[in-house]
């Protein structure tokens, strides 16, 4: 994508894969995209001392997983974070980020997720696919709780369920539009070999960027970049009432 325009901000969010920390190429992919605020998931110590040794942000700021290892968090960004909030919802495998910073679009409010993953509690993906949809809701609900309702709010990460899922139904219905579903359709952000060779592949758009009315998402994509199993995805956007 080209360096974002002078007057908006570039959102980044992207699950690096806590199991190839320290990949260059995955670095690499979030410089090459130029945003001013990185939300990440699955970090770990290993992927936070490479990106504050690689990339050029002041702020970054880090937490390490806490029981399940692709459950850690980092925030890469070019303006001052005013406040930090961990939350985390009861009986969920990973914590959200509640965050507000100090942009040139003025004070924003954002929340990284990192919601259940669609495996049962017997380790069955397929049974999960159906079973753990409402796990992902009460996340939401739960995290959503806790937002500031006077604050413009971005929420973005790993969900875990494609544009049908309860958990983006709900937040569709408290106004939220996903910035990659209406600039770039169905494409997927996560894919996954059934085969040795690759051949084969599971693939869904698992990762979302969604805003309230306060802002215009000038564009989206997928960067076709990295190697995590997700893809990194980026939106732009300005001020409906700057």
């Amino acid at each position: 994508m080209p360096v974002p325009a002078a007057d908006a901000v570039r959102l980044m969010s992207f699950n690096v894969n806590f199991g190839i920390a320290g990949d260059r190429a995955t670095i690499d992919a979030i410089a090459g995209a130029h945003p001013d605020i990185v939300l990440l998931q699955e970090t770990n110590t290993t992927w936070a001392a490479a990106m504050r040794d690689r990339l050029d942000y002041r702020y970054q700021t880090f937490a390490d997983p806490t029981g399940w290892p692709a459950g850690g968090m980092g925030i890469l960004t070019r303006d001052p974070i005013v406040s930090l909030d961990k939350l985390d919802a009861p009986g969920a495998p990973f914590f959200a980020w509640r965050a507000v910073i100090d942009t040139k679009l003025g004070r924003i409010q954002l929340l990284d997720v990192h919601l259940r993953p669609p495996m049962s509690d017997g380790g069955s993906w397929v049974v999960g696919y159906f079973s753990t949809r409402g796990d992902r809701l009460r996340e939401v609900e739960y995290h959503t709780a806790a937002l500031d309702p006077k604050l413009p709010t971005i929420i973005a990460g790993d969900f875990n369920e494609e544009g049908d899922g309860q958990a983006l139904a709900y937040l569709k219905d408290q106004g939220y539009t996903d910035a990659i579903a209406q600039h770039v359709g169905a494409q997927r952000t996560w894919e996954w070999p059934l085969s040795t060779g690759g051949s084969m592949k599971l693939h869904f758009q698992l990762d979302h960027i969604l805003y309230d009315d306060h802002f215009i998402a000038l564009n989206a994509a997928v960067i076709e970049a990295g190697n995590s199993d997700h893809k990194p995805i980026v939106a732009d956007f300005e001020r409906m009432d700057p």
